[in-house]
Formats: structure tokens, C-alpha cells, sequence
């Protein structure tokens, strides 16, 4: 009877596990054919000022895109010293013969191959929110980042439509609020500087020509801005964060007095 139910559990073990991998597959292979169509080409072309924005200039920089973050780093080429896409291994199993970027590799999400302090800005796009130790992931980040290095995080917003879209990298994982991240970040060691959304044209074909997409960027970001579709951080890492609290009392010396008895 035990040995019976050992092995329901590990083919309980193992449906569970064939089942994560394949959310994971479905996760890449829509990022992969989302950004090869007009939609992701849309997409970068909408949230690409939001990033340049934050970092115009990254002339001698060493810049990290963690995730699927391939498509938006061209928009810093001829400017840094050194440009890496890393994937996550959790994205790699059906997409791994496919790179897109000339400087790409597949890096475990708990611990990142890099030296510490090598990285001066890191891009993470479509990885936090599909990462199952996001924790874990974020110190990496903090690890290989320099101490006046800059993290710019781009998640689904909660209270956006994109979240529910499942056709596209933005409908994967799990959404945050701009309150959800800023604390997740501030437990990884993280200081939040800047927070906003964009992408505020709904995920529909017949809304999804360049023009009309600035058009509805420019009011959603006037009317409604806080319901885009993605949420846009930058932070810089708390190097204070790894000291212990002084947890002992403050103690005030006080005087002895000896009284004679008798």
C-alpha cells in the first residue's frame, strides 16, 4: 500500500512538473512570436521612449537585458561598451536554437554567470513576472550590478488591460501594481526612484496602427496614468540595506551611593 501510494505521488510529482514546463514553453514561444510580428515591433516603438528617457545616454556603459529583453536594446546600440541578452532557463526549452540578439545567452534565474559589480544598468523585461523565486532573482540582480548602477524593471500592470491578453508576453505570469513592486523591490535591497506606467493602446489589431497608438499613448498618459498596460521602474540598490539593525538598548550610566548602616 505504501509503495502504491509513493508512486501516485511522484506521477502526481511529475504531471505537475510537465505542466509547469509547458506554461513555461507557452511563455517564450509567445514572446518569440509576438515580437517577430507588427504588434511587438508596435510595442517596442511605444514603450522604447519610456526607456530612453530614463537613460538617454549610456555611452561606456556595460547594459544587461535580463529576460526577453532583445528587442529594446537596440534602442542603445553604438552607445555601450558592452550589451548582453540574458534568457531565463525557465524560457529556453522550445526557443533555445532561436537567438535574436548577437550577444545572447541562458542564464539560471537564481544565480546569474556574471562577476559582481560588472553591470552598470540592467534591463529586465518579461521576467519577473514569470520567474517562481523572484526574490531570488532580483538578488542575483543586485549582485552583478554596481553599487551606483541603475535597474530599470518593466512588469504587466495590474489595473492594466494587457494583463489579460493572453496572446501576449504581457498576459503571462503574474501583474503588479506600482505599490506591489515597489515593496517586492524594497525586500530585495532596492531603492524605487521613478514609477510609471505606459502602454495604454488595448492589445486589438484594429487599434493597433502607429499613429492611432501615439494618439491613445498621449491621453491615456493625461487621463489615465495609472491604467497602462505595463508597469515601468527604475531603482538603484540599497547598499545600506545589508546592516544589521542595533537591536541593544541604549544604557545611561548611573551613580553607586553607599550607605553606611548602624
Amino acid at each position: 500500500m505504501a509503495r502504491a501510494d509513493l508512486h501516485l505521488s511522484s506521477y502526481r510529482f511529475l504531471v505537475t512538473l510537465s505542466g509547469s514546463v509547458r506554461i513555461m514553453q507557452d511563455e517564450v514561444r509567445t514572446a518569440a512570436a509576438f515580437y517577430t510580428g507588427s504588434a511587438g515591433e508596435r510595442t517596442v516603438h511605444l514603450l522604447g521612449p519610456y526607456l530612453t528617457q530614463r537613460w538617454p545616454d549610456l555611452k561606456g556603459q556595460r547594459l544587461l537585458g535580463l529576460g526577453f529583453a532583445a528587442p529594446y536594446l537596440p534602442l542603445w546600440d553604438g552607445q555601450t561598451a558592452l550589451s548582453v541578452s540574458a534568457r531565463l532557463d525557465s524560457a529556453t526549452q522550445c526557443e533555445a536554437g532561436r537567438m535574436q540578439y548577437c550577444r545572447e545567452c541562458v542564464v539560471s534565474g537564481r544565480q546569474l554567470p556574471f562577476d559582481d559589480l560588472s553591470f552598470d544598468r540592467v534591463l529586465m523585461i518579461h521576467a519577473l513576472e514569470t520567474s517562481h523565486a523572484g526574490h531570488e532573482l532580483l538578488r542575483a540582480v543586485w549582485k552583478v550590478l554596481r553599487d551606483d548602477g541603475r535597474l530599470l524593471l518593466v512588469v504587466p500592470n495590474r489595473r492594466g488591460v494587457w494583463a489579460f491578453s493572453d496572446t501576449t508576453p504581457f498576459g503571462q505570469g503574474t501583474p503588479f501594481s506600482q505599490r506591489q513592486l515597489r515593496v517586492r523591490l524594497e525586500q530585495s535591497m532596492f531603492h524605487v526612484e521613478n514609477s510609471r506606467t505606459g502602454l495604454y493602446p488595448p492589445p486589438f489589431p484594429r487599434l493597433g496602427g502607429r499613429r492611432a497608438g501615439e494618439a491613445i499613448e498621449k491621453a491615456g498618459r493625461s487621463v489615465l496614468p495609472t491604467f497602462g498596460g505595463a508597469v515601468i521602474v527604475e531603482a538603484v540598490k540599497n547598499i545600506w540595506g545589508g546592516l544589521p539593525l542595533l537591536t541593544a538598548k541604549s544604557c545611561r550610566p548611573v551613580g553607586r551611593r553607599i550607605f553606611e548602616t548602624g
